[in-house]
């Protein structure tokens, strides 16, 4: 424990002890054909582009100039139109971003080069990686991190947050490996990546491995907005608050975006759960095209936060993590993990266009249309043995549409009847339940595993349906249909066996 201290004490020494209190720092932004980083004789410099410490923002002139003072602690970023990125090539595009430290001068030039960005395209959301020893490295590097590195059809990703689990010096493990990716990524602190001891500045170890801790940038037709949401609350503690700087940094940016263009929030606590949301809801009035991304639950959900006569869905992506790295282990080693909602470990993807988005929640490792499990009471003969599912009659049907919310509508085919309407319920998801029976009846965890933190609550994307009691002896396909009109639409199929008129959908006689 000493030795950490002392990285994190050295690396502060090294990359944050200011020069001075506060200056003007005057640059330009320029397009950098050639990508050597230096301004060169036939590069001309980029005119409107803002330029920002995080507060206040200016535009540069038709030269691409810009001046504008930094204080201790701050940040120094241009947001970066549509249509470029930073010519550095780094795949972590916010570590382009300065912070004030050594390495910050008097003048800061930034360059960019131009990019070819679609209308559509597909951003990743990862949420709460969370690693806090190097055999959780391992586990991300046997899973999401080579899952992602396959994945050609991803535009760019935000990743959201708790990179680590209070182990900081592993972010320059877990940097590389976001690299390994090679998905253009723009990253974001969690609470657990913080300095917790009382410093002002509990993320300037984050901000010396990836730069700004709170920023924006435009894609195609978005403008992402990235803030650190994570306030300081007591001597370790924290909030979930926007700072009255990030707040006036929302305000003078959007002043530059044009009410039709697609805003999406991305930070770490939920907005739902943020206690000055009221006052970001007042500077969003009159926008209509709203979106926000988060992560730190390590649960699946949607929420629908109503500003003046729009509505902005919050969608909280999970944990690639799981919960917590742990549970029982699978054939190749990794903890199953099994999220407190009833989701496998997962992230999501969403698919922009000029007018509409779609979401599309991934499961790590499995096949990208799971997107629900569908559980049938009898049809398990080890369901016998599990106490809490005594209360449900014989084909009674729990299904878990992990992406669902409480404006998803569920239908329900059975064989070749008609759909029907399935109702929302607020119960353990049944995979849930069981996993903790095991754990009552010492069964789990397995030498080899560690237990899984799960309790009995609520999931918030469960659906019931109860098989009819006329169902003939036969196999039958149980077809389930979600979607909802806020860019959700998804389906799934379960075979059951009907064995005997007499009970219908009682399958114990199995063996």
């Amino acid at each position: 424990m000493k030795s950490i201290k002392y990285f994190l004490f050295l690396v502060y020494l090294v990359c944050f002890v200011p020069l001075t209190a506060q200056n003007i720092i005057s640059g330009k932004v320029f397009l950098d054909k050639n990508g050597n980083g230096i301004q060169d004789r036939s590069e001309h410099g980029i005119k409107a582009v803002p330029v920002s410490n995080g507060r206040d923002v200016v535009l540069t002139d038709k030269d691409g100039n810009f001046s504008i003072s930094v204080a201790d602690g701050e940040s120094l970023f241009p947001i970066i139109p549509s249509g470029y990125t930073s010519s550095s090539g780094d795949i972590i595009r916010s570590s382009d971003f300065l912070f004030k430290t050594r390495q910050l001068k008097d003048k800061v030039d930034f360059a960019l080069k131009k990019e070819k960005q679609p209308e559509h395209f597909t951003l990743g959301a990862i949420g709460d990686i969370q690693m806090g020893n190097p055999q959780e490295l391992d586990y991300a590097n046997q899973t999401i991190i080579p899952e992602l590195a396959g994945r050609k059809d991803i535009q760019l990703a935000v990743w959201l947050g708790d990179l680590v689990n209070n182990r900081l010096e592993l972010f320059e493990d877990v940097r590389e490996m976001i690299r390994c990716t090679e998905i253009p990524s723009w990253v974001l602190p969690g609470n657990h990546d913080r300095i917790t001891n009382g410093h002002t500045l509990q993320d300037s170890l984050f901000n010396c491995y990836f730069g700004a801790s709170a920023y924006a940038f435009n894609y195609g037709n978005v403008h992402f907005i990235i803030l650190n949401n994570v306030a300081p609350d007591s001597k370790r503690g924290y909030k979930a608050r926007i700072s009255d700087r990030q707040m006036t940094f929302i305000k003078n940016d959007l002043s530059y975006v044009p009410k039709d263009r697609f805003v999406v929030f991305c930070q770490h606590i939920p907005l739902v759960h943020t206690e000055n949301i009221e006052d970001l809801k007042t500077l969003l009035n009159g926008r209509n095209k709203l979106f926000a991304l988060s992560g730190h639950t390590h649960r699946v959900s949607r929420h629908f936060i109503p500003i003046g006569n729009a509505v902005m869905q919050e969608l909280v992506a999970g944990a690639t993590c799981g919960h917590w790295w742990v549970g029982e282990k699978d054939w190749l080693g990794v903890p199953s993990a099994l999220m407190q909602c009833g989701a496998p470990r997962n992230y999501f993807t969403i698919e922009f266009s000029p007018d509409d988005y779609q979401i599309h929640f991934k499961g790590v490792g499995l096949d990208s249309e799971r997107q629900m499990d569908i559980w049938v009471q009898g049809c398990d003969t080890i369901d016998r043995h599990v106490k809490d599912f005594r209360e449900f009659a014989r084909g009674e049907i729990f299904a878990n549409i992990y992406g669902g919310s409480d404006s998803t509508e569920v239908n329900i085919q059975i064989g070749n009847t008609l759909p029907v309407r399935m109702e929302k319920v607020e119960v353990t998801a049944p995979m849930v339940t069981r996993q903790n029976q095991w754990y009552k009846d010492k069964i789990y965890p397995t030498k080899i595993s560690r237990r899984s933190p799960l309790r009995k609550s609520a999931s918030t994307h469960l659906w019931h349906f109860r098989l009819p009691e006329n169902l003939m002896p036969g196999i039958y396909p149980i077809r389930i249909e979600a979607k909802d009109t806020y860019g959700f639409s998804v389906s799934g199929v379960r075979i059951v066996r009907i064995e005997d008129p007499d009970t219908p959908f009682d399958c114990r006689k199995r063996r």
